[in-house]
């Protein structure tokens, strides 16, 4: 029986067996006592709405606790881009010093033959150097701005109540992570593979229980420890059930004349049905192209509506691992995504 019908129950037998007592000791006339045995249903209601009332307030208190802590995570953001904005506000302190160097310059150079053609160069050469840094300032602070938006969005649909591993840099950025959690929502993938493991790990895992998705994350890592290190990420976060961590060494393999090195065949060869594929690794130092092996080895067992991710195409490597895998199988078309670092989807045609 449900919580909530054990509660009415005792309520209706507590309000009877009550109006029995009261008219074995009081005895009041029968009508009294048909109308406090008729109460029993309303005391019963008004139970039952209290404890209604009392989980709905629970649930508003979790919620507001969530809320909260997201708003001090916006928070935090917000006060680092506006440090970011006093240290270029700072650069201005130095206008001063730099006028008297370009006044000492100015000086030694009107001494010089041709002077009026130098003075110009100086000068556009001057405003070029001018405009190049506020664009780079600019385009830096926006570029934050972007990400700590992506990272406020993220948090919010995976329903985050907790510390998550830090983003950017060798990890994945915000942006990168979003459009992944929009792929899962979208797609359901009820099998995903990553190469190479990282903060990505726990947030596929995390993404699938926040929709609800019968599905796992399984992971090839070619790195002893980084696989210890996510294993202990995830039991942190209570994702053992959608995740798997596998250790795959990196082994030479020959994919269309050239060697490279890539996973351990053992570590993916019986996964099959692969509904998104997200290639994050090994990584550059590898070799050339250390990425390209991923989708000839792996296309076959990809569903046909599977998705392919494909990080870094900020980098010529990534793109012209790209190209060929397009070149390969016309069957296969890609959408560029601009992000942070830039990436590409696959899909079937």
């Amino acid at each position: 029986m449900k919580p909530c019908r054990t509660w009415i129950v005792l309520a209706l037998l507590g309000w009877v067996c009550a109006a029995a007592a009261y008219a074995i000791l009081a005895r009041p006339s029968s009508g009294t006592t048909v109308v406090l045995v008729a109460l029993a249903p309303l005391v019963a209601g008004l139970v039952q709405s209290h404890r209604q009332h009392r989980t709905v307030l629970a649930r508003l208190d979790r919620q507001k606790a969530l809320l909260d802590r997201q708003t001090a995570i916006l928070e935090s953001h917000t006060q680092r881009v506006a440090q970011v904005g006093e240290r270029v506000e700072g650069l201005a302190d130095l206008t001063p010093s730099i006028a008297t160097d370009l006044g000492a310059l100015r000086a030694t150079v009107d001494a010089l033959p041709h002077r009026e053609e130098f003075d110009a160069k100086f000068r556009t050469a001057a405003a070029d150097v001018i405009t190049r840094t506020r664009k780079g300032v600019a385009v830096d602070l926006l570029l934050t701005f972007r990400q700590i938006e992506a990272m406020h969005n993220l948090y919010a649909v995976g329903g985050v109540d907790r510390p998550m591993p830090p983003t950017r840099g060798w990890a994945s950025s915000p942006d990168l992570l979003l459009l992944l959690a929009t792929l899962v929502e979208r797609e359901e993938p009820s099998l995903v593979v990553e190469c190479g493991s990282g903060t990505s790990t726990l947030w596929l895992a995390m993404l699938l229980r926040r929709f609800e998705i019968k599905g796992r994350v399984i992971s090839l890592e070619h790195q002893q420890p980084f696989v210890e290190s996510a294993w202990a990420t995830v039991l942190r976060h209570d994702l053992a059930e959608y995740v798997e961590v596998r250790y795959a060494p990196l082994e030479p393999v020959e994919v269309d004349g050239t060697t490279y090195q890539w996973y351990s065949r053992q570590a993916w060869d019986e996964l099959d049905g692969i509904g998104l594929l997200f290639v994050d690794g090994p990584p550059g130092e590898v070799g050339p192209h250390a990425r390209f092996p991923a989708f000839p080895l792996l296309v076959d067992k990809l569903s046909p509506d599977a998705v392919v991710v494909l990080d870094d195409l900020i980098r010529p490597d990534e793109q012209e691992v790209l190209e060929r895998w397009l070149a390969a199988r016309p069957d296969y078309r890609a959408e560029r995504v601009s992000l942070e670092k830039n990436a590409a989807l696959l899909r079937r045609t």
